[in-house]
């Protein structure tokens, strides 16, 4: 008797699976296409929009202020903070990164001793 070869059924199964995934796409399409409605229109939204543009107005103003809208001062801009920033020595960092040296030695310490209790105030008798 010869044993009989099953093929590998990995790439039907996967086949399988993506072509079930696309026909609920287009199943929830079709259902949002037949019975979605508009959403209720926002009271707030003519307010939303004048906040938006006085905010961009006011932006803008501050870029023309700093002198950021001409691409020549900008570059100058920015080379100078750059070169500030790596004229700024190196320091140490408070930061501690988890399962660094510093995190270890940090939790196998002990924990600092709490406070005393304070002493509770003495309320004067009631007559």
């Amino acid at each position: 008797m010869s044993s009989i070869a099953t093929p590998s059924k990995a790439g039907a199964t996967f086949l399988w699976v993506l072509g079930a995934f696309a026909s609920f796409a287009v199943l929830f399409y079709v259902i949002q296409a037949s019975f979605a409605t508009q959403g209720a229109e926002d009271p707030r939204a003519p307010e939303r929009l004048a906040n938006k543009e006085e905010i961009l107005k006011a932006q803008n103003e501050l870029i023309t202020k700093m002198g950021l809208k001409d691409s020549e001062k900008k570059a100058a801009i920015f080379a100078k903070t750059l070169e500030t920033l790596k004229a700024k020595p190196a320091g140490a960092s408070t930061q501690v990164v988890p399962g660094s040296p510093t995190q270890l030695k940090q939790a196998a310490a002990p924990a600092p001793a709490a406070p005393a209790p304070a002493a509770p105030a003495v309320t004067p008798p009631a007559n």
